[in-house]
């Protein structure tokens, strides 16, 4: 496995890719098993839950997620897993139903690290896409953090930026920068 270089939105070389329509994957096709292992690794590195093969700069509709583990802390202070960490590959994604219904969340990319912005989507969606042997599969109704995420890492696949998909530009701020220290009053 290997962790390769995630393109950044702040570099117009890098831009170029992550602005791109992503052509269809025919599967099944042996090789991706490493690139699959690779995003994997790179997504972990970086601390993400998601990541799309143009973050990697490769144009091909191929998106990895991966939902945290649940975890639970006990009174003596050991932590236990109560839910694994659920991961999904998803070749060819396209959503085909979602709820109609908006919510705004804080939303990142490890395209633009440390910045976070409001950024609107659908409460839940459908996902109908190929697994890495290319047979069809379909996720119903996915809401939360993988719903969320399924937008994020298709926009990706269309070319789309989180930072596009922002309606009150305001919201966007760095939180690896400290907080501007008001004025005090005299």
């Amino acid at each position: 496995m290997a962790i390769r270089r995630v393109l950044r939105i702040d570099n117009d070389d890098d831009k170029k890719t992550l602005k791109m329509h992503c052509r269809p994957v025919k599967l099944p096709d042996r090789s991706l098993k490493q690139l699959v292992a690779d995003m994997f690794e790179t997504m972990h590195a970086n601390n993400g839950v998601g990541l799309a093969a143009p973050q990697v700069g490769l144009p091909i509709q191929l998106c990895i997620i991966e939902i945290p583990a649940e975890t639970e802390e006990r009174d003596d202070g050991t932590v236990v897993t109560i839910a694994p960490a659920e991961p999904y590959v998803l070749f060819n994604p396209k959503i085909v139903k979602t709820s109609g219904e908006e919510v705004l969340r804080d939303e990142g990319c490890l395209s633009l690290p440390g910045w976070y912005g409001q950024v609107p989507r659908q409460t839940w969606v459908t996902v109908e896409f190929q697994d890495i042997t290319g047979k069809a599969r379909r996720l119903r109704r996915a809401d939360g953090l993988l719903g969320w995420a399924i937008q994020h890492e298709v926009d990706h696949l269309n070319g789309i930026l989180f930072t596009e998909r922002i309606r009150d530009l305001s919201t966007l701020r760095d939180v690896t920068q400290p907080a501007e220290q008001s004025e005090l009053a005299v």
